[in-house]
């Protein structure tokens, strides 16, 4: 394999050179690709669709872990749907509030063979002793009663909506997840690429908005998910947080995060929205 095109897109797509196959399987669920590349090292494919790469992730598992949990406060229990590369882990454990991390994966594979060749996306993560491993279809897990009300955090690391992902953007998925977060608890979404896919960003914010007193959208740019400006989309029961209450007190941790994208100005600035976004 000498190039790895993505077809995520109709009539457009994104062309990387493969320097090696690092790793080639197909799972009970999907194709499984690792190759290492010449400008994003080392890149995570499934079905075809790049998911995660060593050099630019940071630019979205940091947005989706700091930002809610420096807007919560006091986040001590997280689940993470998905995020079976270990990245937002990574990130979510910087924070020694956090006691309990829950990652929901369905795809045993993904997890063992990103803990094998992608340790600088996750740092050991899946295996730290605060880390729980749930491999399980993530629909079906937050339906549990012992789960409700539980988490302080949800990050829905999903993929997009192709198959068995096509549950996590279903109206029942949305309302299972407002049962499983405490009073105070925040979900965050990945909402992937306005520009290219308009539609699942309104069909969440209508979601979100049935079933939510307070939501919305922030942004991110990762030069590995083509088309611009990328969505996380926001939810709680009680805690609007786009009111940013003494951020400023947070300097010094936040520098000691050690981030490569978020700063606490970048926090402040994700909520503005360009207007075609917001026509959306």
């Amino acid at each position: 394999m000498k190039k790895f095109s993505e077809n995520l897109y109709k009539k457009y797509n994104q062309t990387i050179s493969v320097e090696k196959v690092i790793i080639k399987e197909k799972s009970k669920f999907q194709d499984i690709l690792i190759f290492d590349s010449k400008y994003f090292g080392k890149i995570l494919v499934l079905d075809n669709v790049l998911q995660i790469t060593e050099v630019d992730h940071y630019f979205y598992s940091e947005m989706l872990s700091h930002l809610p949990i420096l807007s919560h406060g006091d986040v001590k229990k997280v689940l993470i749907i998905g995020g079976g590369d270990g990245a937002i882990a990574s990130e979510v454990l910087k924070h020694k509030t956090v006691k309990e991390i829950f990652i929901c994966e369905i795809d045993e594979d993904v997890i063992n063979l990103s803990h094998k060749y992608l340790k600088k996306i996750n740092h050991g993560s899946l295996k730290n002793s605060k880390v729980n491993i749930i491999i399980e279809d993530a629909s079906k897990f937050i339906k549990k009663n012992k789960f409700r009300n539980y988490f302080d955090l949800i990050i829905a690391d999903r993929p997009d909506p192709i198959g068995p992902g096509k549950r996590l953007f279903k109206l029942n998925f949305y309302k299972d997840i407002r049962n499983s977060l405490t009073c105070n608890g925040i979900v965050v979404f990945q909402n992937g690429v306005p520009f290219f896919q308009k539609k699942e960003l309104k069909d969440t914010k209508n979601y979100l908005k049935s079933i939510f007193k307070f939501y919305g959208v922030y942004l991110t740019v990762v030069p590995t998910y083509i088309g611009g400006h990328m969505a996380l989309t926001w939810a709680s029961k009680s805690k609007d947080i786009t009111n940013i209450h003494n951020l400023d007190k947070k300097q010094n941790f936040i520098k000691k995060l050690n981030t490569k994208y978020y700063t606490d100005e970048i926090h402040e600035s994700s909520f503005n929205l360009p207007q075609w976004i917001k026509d959306i």
